[in-house]
């Protein structure tokens, strides 16, 4: 298991029970993939790319139909 806070997130990587080749995802405490292929390194890399480009973007998605993957304090879309 590896976790860390990227840009206000806590995200984690948690291996599989029984699968050793797959990784629980979970940020800000709500879990987004149970068995993603690839290692707990290769998990936090994906995170980070996909926090970079919500920050830099925003959301496909409002928001608050999925605040778990904004920093706790706001929720929201960051500012540009």
């Amino acid at each position: 298991m590896l976790s860390t806070t990227y840009r206000g997130r806590e995200i984690k990587a948690l291996a599989v029970r029984g699968k050793p080749h797959q990784r629980k995802l979970v940020i800000n405490g709500h879990t987004i993939h149970h068995g993603w292929p690839g290692d707990d390194i290769q998990a936090l890399d994906w995170f980070r790319t996909v926090i970079d480009r919500l920050d830099a973007e925003g959301p496909k998605c409002p928001a608050d139909e999925y605040p778990h993957w904004w920093p706790p304090s706001t929720n929201t879309r960051q500012a540009r």
